[in-house]
């Protein structure tokens, strides 16, 4: 399956908060997206710099995937994931786009495996819907 040289939309993952048997694709299209899911140690070192560039590289969208509120494996990862959210989408309404493009999923390893997946997937139907970032020509 042939993908372009950037993703569409990322997927963060936070390697805590997947139970151990769940399988989520690497690599997917959907809905016209090419999707990349990406393990990161905790989704609280998720820096918005880092967010922002996926953008400037082409991404459409982004989707972190935390631990429950409250339930965080490293302190307050997903805590600390939450304000990066917040901050990401309110940079996002300051130059026209849409807060959507940014979302953050709170998932506990200790829900079946098998809901990991239609979760991101619905995430991922959503922010395809929003189509391509196209950004107004400086004038």
């Amino acid at each position: 399956m042939a993908h372009s040289a950037s993703p569409d939309i990322i997927v963060y993952i936070c390697c805590n908060c997947i139970a151990v048997s769940a399988r989520l694709p690497r690599q997917w299209q959907q809905d016209g997206a090419h999707v990349l899911v990406r393990e990161v140690p905790c989704s609280g070192k998720m820096d918005g710099q880092y967010l922002m560039h996926a953008f400037e590289g082409g991404s459409r969208g982004l989707c972190i995937v935390a631990c429950p509120k409250g339930e965080c494996h490293l302190a307050q990862g997903n805590y600390r994931a939450e304000i990066r959210v917040s901050t990401m989408q309110r940079l996002l309404t300051e130059i026209g786009l849409e807060t959507e493009r940014v979302e953050l999923l709170h998932v506990s390893p200790d829900e079946p495996p098998e809901l990991l997946e239609p979760l991101v997937r619905d995430a991922v139907q959503r922010m395809s819907a929003l189509g391509a970032i196209s950004f107004p020509a400086a004038g």
